[in-house]
Parts: C-alpha cells; sequence; structure tokens
C-alpha cells in the first residue's frame, strides 16, 4: 500500500489519462485487436497456437484469482484509485490479468521470432502496462510481479507446444464438450474456455494478404466487424450474457467466426 502511494505522490494525478490509455494495452478489446490482425494479416497457424496458449494463461489467471480472492487497493482505501481505472478492474487482485496476459502475448512473439527490436518492444510494452496497474492503485506491486512470472512462463512453454493441427473428430467433439461442462461447472471460465474451444478446432486454409492495400483492408473491415459483432451481440443478449452457457457459446462462435468465416470471404477479395 506504501509503495502505490509512494509511486502516486511522486508522479502525481497528471499522469492518470496516459496510464489508463497505456493499461487499456492489456484489456480484452486490446486482445481482440493484437490476436485478430496478426492472426490475420502475419501466420494464421502461429496465431492459433498463440491464441490457444494466451487463453490458457488468462484462464488460470482466473482460477488463481478465485482462489486467493485477494481484495484489491482500493478495496482497502477508495482513495487510490480512480473511477475509470476501478472500471478496468474485474475479479479479485492477485494475480493481475493485464500483466498476465500481456507477458504471455508478447513474450510468446519474442521467443518466437528472437528479434531485438521485437525483444524491446515486449519489454517496453508489458513493463509499461505492469506498471499501470500499480500506479492505478488497482493492484499491490506483488500481483504484477507473480502475474508478469506466470505470463512468461506461459510464452516460454507455449512456443515449444506442439499442438495438433487437425485434431481428430472424436478428439473434437470430446474437447468441445469437456469445456463446456467446465464451464458450466466454472462459469468464470466460460469467456476463455469458449475462446479456447474455437482456436483449438480452427485450422486455417488461407494465407495472409500479400500487399499493404490488402492487409489495410482486410484488417480494417474486419476489426470492425467483430468489435460490432461483439458489442452487439452482447447488447442482444441481454442478462442472458451472464449465463455461463451462453457466454461460453458467445465466445467461441464470435472467435470462430473471426478465424474460419472471415478469412475465406476475404481470401476471394484480397
Amino acid at each position: 500500500m506504501e509503495t502505490i502511494k509512494w509511486i502516486q505522490s511522486l508522479l502525481g494525478e497528471e499522469l492518470q489519462p496516459l496510464f489508463l490509455a497505456i493499461t487499456s494495452l492489456g484489456s480484452e478489446y486490446a486482445y481482440i485487436v493484437f490476436m485478430t490482425l496478426y492472426y490475420w494479416l502475419v501466420d494464421p497457424w502461429t496465431g492459433r497456437q498463440l491464441g490457444i496458449v494466451t487463453t490458457l494463461s488468462l484462464g488460470f489467471n482466473i482460477l488463481l484469482k478465485d482462489l486467493s480472492a485477494n481484495p484489491r487497493p482500493f478495496e482497502l482505501n477508495p482513495n487510490l484509485a480512480p473511477p475509470a481505472a476501478k472500471a478496468t478492474a474485474d475479479g479479485s487482485s492477485f494475480p493481475s490479468g493485464h500483466s498476465q496476459g500481456s507477458a504471455t502475448f508478447w513474450f510468446f512473439l519474442a521467443f518466437y521470432y528472437q528479434r531485438l527490436w521485437l525483444w524491446v518492444l515486449s519489454i517496453t510494452l508489458v513493463s509499461l502496462v505492469a506498471f499501470s496497474r500499480v500506479y492505478l492503485g488497482v493492484h499491490f506491486p506483488v500481483d504484477v510481479v507473480v502475474g508478469l512470472i506466470l505470463g512468461i512462463l506461459f510464452a516460454f512453454v507455449g512456443v515449444r507446444l506442439s499442438l495438433p493441427n487437425k485434431p481428430l473428430l472424436l478428439v473434437r467433439v470430446a474437447t468441445v464438450m469437456l469445456a463446456f461442462l467446465l464451464a458450466i461447472a466454472l462459469p468464470d471460465l466460460a469467456r476463455p474456455l469458449g475462446v479456447l474451444v474455437a482456436f483449438f478446432l480452427t485450422t486455417p486454409d488461407f494465407h495472409p494478404p500479400t500487399t499493404w492495400k490488402g492487409k489495410v483492408l482486410f484488417g480494417g473491415t474486419g476489426l470492425l466487424l467483430i468489435l460490432l459483432i461483439h458489442k452487439g451481440s452482447s447488447v442482444l443478449l441481454g442478462d442472458w450474457k451472464h449465463l455461463a452457457e451462453i457466454t461460453f457459446w458467445h465466445y467461441a462462435i464470435m472467435t470462430l467466426f473471426a478465424t474460419e468465416i472471415l478469412p475465406k470471404f476475404a481470401r476471394r477479395r484480397y
């Protein structure tokens, strides 16, 4: 608690808008943007593996949050976080989901490509996201440190995983059934389980656009459609979206639309 107060007193309140923008890079919408753009425009097969690993990491993070049930700093001292920062906090404090998810995503790419510029970018972005969680008063330092360690571990192991490219039909059916039952038993995991199943079922059979015009058109229109569907379906579902079985299929279908349907449509145009 004292560390958070010291950081906030040192930097002042003027930087809150900046760090709110930085912390959004570890949000759900950021994953939608980064993941889909990489999958569509760079490497769909590696994007599939990245999606599976990142979703597993976030699911494990949710389990740890439920088990620890640690209060957040602003729950102990409401003055530590502005309302906009509190709105970014979901679940308990330990460990930081923003830090773990960001570390998993960006360090997976850094481990995979082994490029200096990507290491610099990954370390910078992940560090800023982690620091923003402490500065904004939504996490204790230990939350982000553990989140970073777990994220890096998931990234390191995830790059080395050998996943089946085209699982047998029986394996696919069993995976969907098991994930659905697990989502009902553990409702907090319904969202990541839906995404995980969709990435597991995905078998990319397209090549990313090769021209900048094609990349911009596909990426721009595709993202707009995905975000509209994500927001629109949430509104249409209303209170139903809080049911685990609905959430599971909502995210599974939305992810499959992004990984299977849109690329096939775009392949004919770009």
